[in-house]
C-alpha cells in the first residue's frame, strides 16, 4: 500500500539504509506514494539539512516500485499497509504465500484494530505463520516514534525479537503486546474518541464547542485534542473500522449494523459527518474543522458553521445552557481511557502499566511530564477517585461499557495501592496462577 501509512513506512526504512519496494495496485496512488517520499527526502530532509544531496540521491537509487505484487518476490520482509479491510488483507497475505521466495520472510501487517490471527488465516502454508506478525505504526509513520509489535498466536519468540531489532533500527521504539481488537493505543483510543463526540451532546449539558474540547485536553497537556487528531488522521479512517465492525447504519438499508447491541450508547453524529458531509479531515479540506490551503499550509484548524449548525441536529431541545467545564471534559473523556488501560492489564494484552504509558507517551502525544496514562491515575488522580468518578459515569450511560470499572481497578483500590505497586509486588502473576488452580 502506498496510501499515507504505507508511503510514510515505507520513508521510514528507506532512510535508516534499506533497500525498499512500494507496491499499489493503483498506479495514481503509488504514483503519489513515490513522489511523497520523493520530494520528503531529496527536497524537505536536504533542505532541514539532515540529509547531503549525495546521500539523498544514493538513497533514493535503492527505492523501486510497481503495480503487482510479484515485485515482493525476493523481500525477507514484506509489510502490508492497506486500508482497514479483513478481506483484502487475507486474500493480499494469501498471494505473499505463493510470492514470496523465502519460507522464513517475515510477512507483517501494519493493521490497527483487526485481528492478527483473522488476517493471517489467508496464508495456506502453516509454517510460514510463525514468521507472521502485527507491526503497527502510528500516522504520520516517518515522524512517529512508536511502533507496536502485535504478537499472533502462531509467532514464534525469534520473530518477535526480529521485528524488534528491525524496530530499534528505523529510530523506532517498539512495544510487545497480545493480539486483540485495537491492540492497546488504538482500543484505549475508542472510548476517548466516542465520549468527545458525546461531550458535543446534551445528556443534559455538553462542551460549548468541537474546539473547546480540544482546548480542554491540549490545555491538560495532549499534543493536540481528538476532534484535530481525527480529521488529521482522517475519519474515513474511524468510520471503516466501525463499518467493519457492525456498528455504523446501511445507507441503502438503513438497518444497524449487527456489532451495535440493543442497550448500546451510540451517536451517528461522527459517522453522518463522514457519510453525508463527506468532511473526512485536513486531505479534503474539511473534516470537524475547515482547513484553508491559505492558512497555515492548509493545516490550521478553523471552526466551521456547517459543522456547529449539523452537530445541533443531534442535540434534543433543552432550555439548560450549563456547560461541561474544563476539568469536567478531562474526566468524561480520559477517565473511560485509562479504564480500559486497567482492562487491557487485566487481559495480558499488555504485560505491564509501564508499557501502556509508553505507547500513549510516544504514540498519542501524552504529555512526557503527566508520566503517562497510567501513572497519572496513580499518582495524580488517584485510583479511589477514578473508580468512584467511573462508577457515577456508569450509572448516569449505562449503555456505554467503556464507564464499567475494570476488575483490576477494583481490586487496586481494595489493596490500597497503585497499579504501579500491584505489578511491581508480582501479584498480576499471583493472581493468574491462582485463577488457573481454580
Amino acid at each position: 500500500g502506498a496510501g499515507t501509512m504505507g508511503s510514510g513506512i515505507a520513508l521510514s526504512f528507506l532512510v535508516a539504509g534499506y533497500n525498499v519496494i512500494l507496491i499499489d495496485v493503483n498506479a495514481k496512488g503509488l504514483q503519489r506514494g513515490v513522489e511523497f517520499v520523493t520530494n520528503t527526502v531529496s527536497i524537505h530532509y536536504v533542505k532541514k539539512k539532515r540529509l547531503s544531496p549525495q546521500t539523498a540521491e544514493r538513497m533514493l537509487k535503492n527505492l523501486s516500485s510497481g503495480t503487482t505484487l510479484d515485485l515482493l518476490a525476493p523481500c525477507d520482509v514484506v509489510l502490508e499497509a492497506v486500508f482497514e479491510n479483513l478481506k483484502l488483507k487475507q486474500s493480499i497475505f494469501s498471494e505473499l504465500d505463493k510470492i514470496v521466495a523465502s519460507p522464513t520472510a517475515l510477512l507483517l501487517t501494519n493493521t490497527s484494530t483487526l485481528d492478527i490471527n483473522s488476517i493471517m488465516s489467508g496464508i495456506p502454508t502453516q509454517s510460514r505463520l510463525r514468521y507472521c506478525c502485527g507491526m503497527h505504526f502510528f500516522s504520520p509513520a516517518h515522524v512517529m516514534k512508536l511502533v507496536e509489535i502485535i504478537q499472533a498466536r502462531h509467532t514464534s519468540p525469534e520473530t518477535i525479537a526480529i521485528v524488534r531489532q528491525i524496530t530499534k533500527s528505523i529510530s523506532k521504539i517498539g512495544v510487545v503486546v497480545q493480539n486483540g481488537d485495537g491492540f492497546v493505543g488504538n482500543r484505549m483510543l475508542l472510548p476517548y474518541g466516542r465520549e468527545s463526540a458525546f461531550c458535543l451532546l446534551n445528556d443534559p449539558v455538553k462542551a460549548k464547542s468541537v474546539s473547546d474540547v480540544d482546548l480542554a485536553l491540549t490545555r491538560f497537556g495532549m499534543a493536540i485534542g481528538p476532534f484535530v487528531m481525527n480529521d488529521l488522521a482522517g475519519g474515513d479512517i474511524g468510520f471503516l473500522i466501525r463499518k467493519e465492525q457492525g456498528l455504523v447504519r446501511d445507507e441503502k438499508t438503513g438497518l444497524v449494523g449487527k456489532g451495535r447491541i440493543q442497550g448500546m450508547r451510540y451517536s451517528e453524529l461522527s459517522d453522518d459527518l463522514v457519510m453525508k458531509l463527506k468532511r473526512i479531515g485536513q486531505k479534503v479540506g474539511k473534516g470537524w474543522y475547515d482547513y484553508d490551503p491559505k492558512k497555515g499550509k492548509g493545516r490550521l484548524p478553523l471552526p466551521s458553521a456547517e459543522v456547529s449548525k449539523f452537530i445541533s441536529r443531534y442535540q434534543t431541545p433543552s432550555n439548560t445552557t450549563t456547560t461541561l467545564t474544563h476539568e469536567e471534559l478531562v474526566e468524561r473523556i480520559l477517565y473511560p481511557l485509562v479504564n480500559e488501560g486497567f482492562k487491557i492489564l487485566e487481559e495480558g494484552i499488555a504485560r505491564k502499566p509501564s508499557d501502556i504509558d509508553v505507547i500513549y507517551i510516544y504514540g498519542y502525544g501524552w504529555p512526557v511530564w503527566r508520566g503517562g496514562p497510567m501513572y497519572w491515575a496513580d499518582h495524580e488522580v488517584g485510583l479511589e477517585r477514578l473508580l468512584s468518578k467511573l462508577e457515577e459515569f456508569y450509572k448516569r450511560y449505562p449503555g456505554s461499557d467503556y464507564f464499567q470499572p475494570s476488575k483490576l481497578l477494583q481490586k487496586c483500590v481494595s489493596l490500597g495501592m497503585t497499579v504501579e505497586e500491584y505489578y511491581k509486588q508480582k501479584r498480576n502473576k499471583a493472581d493468574a496462577a491462582l485463577s488457573s488452580k481454580l
